[in-house]
């Protein structure tokens, strides 16, 4: 079950959800080459947080080649893509490079972001208490650090409305 959320609700710690109009948590990631990334790096423009369950897995691939194909057009407009898994930086760096991604995927592998932005999926198909990131996005204004959107999905197999994305960041 998707849902979309445009809450303009504070939250003061990470185990509360993240809604729009609250401050993007910065983090501290690793990405394909094990280079940290900082979400507080990018200062002007929109970043797309794009954490998705599984390098490899059918719909993720999907997702991400999405974002890859819509990139050039989105450099022009000073935004940025940071793709977001629970894998390892060298299980992601074999998606990446497998699949062209022009953007940094980067490595939760301690699930601390996705904690931070409660985005925690407790299982992923028959692997119980495996947690993984539930599909979603979020879309940060890197001029005040706030969240601008928001889509959380409860279903792996469901991929964002890359429209309304579209419609978001023009």
């Amino acid at each position: 079950m998707a849902s979309n959320q445009k809450n303009n609700l504070n939250s003061e710690t990470t185990s509360k959800n993240m809604n729009v109009g609250d401050k993007a948590p910065d983090f501290e990631l690793l990405d394909t080459n094990q280079e940290v990334h900082r979400l507080s790096d990018n200062k002007e423009g929109l970043t797309i947080l794009a954490f998705f369950p599984a390098a490899g897995s059918p719909v993720c691939t999907v997702e991400m080649c999405n974002f890859r194909d819509t990139l050039s057009s989105l450099k022009k407009e000073n935004i940025s893509i940071l793709g977001i898994s629970v894998d390892s930086p060298f299980a992601n760096k074999v998606f990446a490079e497998h699949h062209n991604l022009n953007f940094p995927v980067l490595s939760d592998y301690n699930r601390e972001v996705i904690e931070k932005y409660n985005v925690v999926m407790p299982s992923l198909g028959k692997l119980r208490d495996f947690k993984v990131a539930k599909r979603s996005i979020f879309i940060v204004d890197n001029n005040n650090d706030k969240i601008i959107y928001k889509w959380v999905s409860d279903n792996p197999l469901l991929e964002p409305n890359y429209e309304e994305i579209k419609t978001i960041i023009s």
